[in-house]
């Protein structure tokens, strides 16, 4: 990329309002984006951060909201995506979106190869010039590789190059962690810094504010559809930008931990299990491990991105097999032999991925939190939609899924509320275990607090917990103990509390 010349704003939304029937998404917004900066965008979920981008890149054209776009000083009409390309925007969104039947090449040259007429293709050449480009910019993909073959996180990184190898005015990346390793964060930041020394302007949306400290020069705070904050980099002050985001003091962001009895009730106890790598029909994903869960106990599974800490989980809950070992609930080594016998025994399995695994998008409220518990509302062979209607109620409200109308699509809700609903199915089969595979992925400091709460409230019920995080501080402070893998074996066992970090990092690197 050739560096590009600097002027005082490469991007400035003036007086955007936008709403939707009653609904006010947005109110009088205006941004002003220095040229050549890392401008942090944070806000709760439902704050209105998506709308304004979804304006910016022409999903919402001109003439569906008020107000203007400028871009470089020049006033700019965006009427479709395709035009918001063209002028330089580049938004690579939170949802993973690759053609996997393609190579990594082939996916970044895509657009290219659509809008331009190629009477002959190389795919020798493409690949050569393509990892000439993935090279001078440090991305450690293979442009020879296919798309299907790459992990989660590899397939993030595809996308932000797509996005770069276009050379746009203004790229906005979307939650670009969510998915990512620290290393890969670490690569992800060289990259994004690499841009901003060459003067190339970058938009980052996020709700972890380490990052927007670590990362940014300045940073705009949405909430409830209006510009609630913006500072420099010098300003930054973690505990005015948490007050700014949610309007009001957050307090302690972790509840106390209940005292755990210990001789509480065992609730699970897992003994020389080996389980199955999904990728790898018949081979192990870990050596042997052992373990056992009490009643009122929240144990963590630490470890880096493929550890197998997900693996563990399903296999408990019969998603992935188990190859040998004995898993024993309460005292009964034969309760499941299936999802629905293990759902039936009283474990419950809240996944990561609530769009692909979790929730039903195309339809309400309603249905997505019971439809594991349709049997309890049945008159007859009926279902009785009046009783499934108070569960669905009772259950959003001690929950405050907003809106309240549980009639109301699960997609026109914010990312934080997706995820109470989701936990909220789950909580309907009033499990004795529950099992949470990055309960906090994706949603807003606010939700985080009420999660942490709901998380606290079971224990102290007596409901065993066991949770999957890779944000090591919120692993450590809400479970009493961590199990930390690494290559393939159970490292060791640590107390969870906030001074093991370092620790728990080495651990999970293969360290003692």
């Amino acid at each position: 990329m050739d560096s590009i010349e600097v002027n005082s704003y490469a991007l400035e939304m003036s007086h955007i309002s936008k709403s939707f029937g009653r609904v006010q998404a947005l109110d009088d917004v205006s941004l002003k984006i220095t040229q050549g900066s890392i401008h942090g965008l944070i806000g709760q979920n439902g704050a209105g951060k998506s709308t304004l981008m979804k304006i910016l890149s022409g999903f919402y054209p001109d003439g569906s909201f008020d107000g203007t776009i400028t871009l470089a000083g020049k006033e700019v009409q965006l009427r479709s995506p395709r035009d918001a390309q063209n002028f330089g925007i580049a938004i690579v969104p939170q949802e993973i979106t690759v053609a996997g039947t393609l190579t990594v090449a082939e996916n970044i040259l895509l657009s290219e190869l659509v809008t331009k007429s190629i009477k002959f293709f190389s795919k020798r050449k493409s690949e050569s010039k393509v990892q000439t480009f993935l090279d001078s910019n440090h991305i450690p993909l293979d442009s020879s590789q296919l798309a299907d073959s790459l992990t989660l996180p590899q397939k993030q990184i595809l996308m932000i190059a797509s996005a770069l190898y276009a050379q746009p005015k203004v790229l906005v990346l979307d939650e670009p962690t969510s998915s990512l390793t620290a290393d890969e964060i670490e690569t992800l930041f060289a990259m994004v810094r690499s841009l901003k020394d060459r003067g190339f302007t970058t938009v980052f949306i996020t709700h972890k504010l380490s990052e927007i400290v670590d990362l940014c020069d300045e940073v705009s705070i949405l909430r409830d559809g209006r510009v609630a904050y913006e500072c420099k980099r010098q300003d930054f002050d973690t505990d005015i930008l948490v007050e700014n985001m949610i309007g009001r003091s957050l307090g302690d962001l972790y509840p106390m931990k209940n005292e755990l009895d210990p001789n509480a009730e065992i609730l699970l106890r897992v003994k020389d299990l080996i389980v199955e790598n999904p990728r790898q029909p018949g081979e192990k994903i870990l050596d042997e491990f052992s373990f056992e869960l009490r009643a009122g106990e929240i144990l963590g599974l630490g470890g880096l991105l493929g550890s197998g800490r997900t693996e563990i989980l399903k296999a408990l809950y019969r998603d992935n097999k188990i190859l040998s070992g004995e898993v024993e609930l309460s005292g009964d080594k034969s309760f499941g032999r299936s999802t629905p016998k293990v759902l039936q025994a009283g474990i419950c399995y809240i996944t990561e991925d609530r769009k692909a695994e979790g929730l039903f998008f195309n339809l309400p409220i309603r249905p997505n939190l019971t439809a594991k518990i349709l049997n309890s509302c049945k008159k007859w062979i009926f279902l009785d939609r009046k009783a499934e209607k108070t569960l669905a109620n009772e259950s959003s409200q001690a929950l405050d899924v907003k809106p309240s109308d549980v009639e109301t699509f699960i997609g026109n809700l914010s990312g934080g509320n997706q995820q109470k609903v989701l936990i909220g199915k789950g909580l309907l089969t009033k499990p004795t275990i529950l099992m949470l595979d990055e309960p906090t992925k994706g949603v807003d400091i606010a939700s985080k607090a009420e999660i942490y709460q709901i998380v606290h409230s079971l224990a102290e019920q007596g409901v065993g917990i066991i949770l999957v995080s890779s944000e090591f501080p919120e692993l450590l402070e809400l479970s009493h103990r961590v199990l930390v893998f690494s290559g393939g074996k159970l490292q060791g066992e640590m107390i969870g509390k906030i001074e093991n970090e370092h620790d728990l990092m080495l651990m999970s690197i293969g360290g003692k």
